[in-house]
């Protein structure tokens, strides 16, 4: 079924979607070619913005810098999530956000910790988002795949819509 959300409530299913997976494809365009790589999800604001720790040595620095766009890919088979994420990056200088962010887990990449000089904090400020959630178990689906294929209908595929955060 087809939901749709406005402001306020499209973060709120962004937030409900996103920090249950933690973990997305942070996807670029770089030289001509789509690039994604994994990143871990540290925080969602109550704006819609999605925060991470990466290091200043990266591309996504420089891209970030430049306000380049990028897109997020947030998946989660085991529960039919899925969520797709359009924004732009940005690079925050903000002692008082890294403090806010770090975690233990954050150590393994940035041994130095909070301060080290490699660590930046990363911003993508959410335009628009997408989103596909069945809250239905696996056999549910399965079966509803399988009556779809001998009765020639569709599949409900649960809920799936727009989240407008501007």
């Amino acid at each position: 079924m087809e939901k749709d959300f406005e402001d306020n409530q499209a973060t709120q299913k962004l937030k409900s979607l996103a920090e249950d997976i933690r973990f997305c494809m942070y996807t670029t365009i770089e030289n001509g070619k789509i690039v994604s790589r994994p990143m871990t999800t540290l925080d969602i604001d109550a704006e819609g913005n999605i925060w991470f720790f990466t290091s200043r040595h990266t591309e996504l620095v420089k891209d970030a810098r430049l306000g380049d766009a990028v897109t997020l890919i947030y998946s989660d088979p085991a529960n039919n999530t899925y969520l797709s994420i359009s924004g732009t990056a940005s690079i925050v200088e903000s002692e008082r956000r890294k403090d806010e962010l770090w975690n233990l887990m954050s150590k393994a990449w940035f041994p130095g910790g909070k301060d080290d000089p490699d660590l930046a904090v990363l911003r993508v400020t959410t335009q628009e988002a997408a989103y596909w959630d069945s809250t239905s178990s696996k056999m549910v689906v399965f079966f509803s795949m399988l009556k779809a294929v001998i009765t020639g209908t569709t599949p409900d595929g649960g809920d799936h819509g727009k989240l407008n955060l501007v």
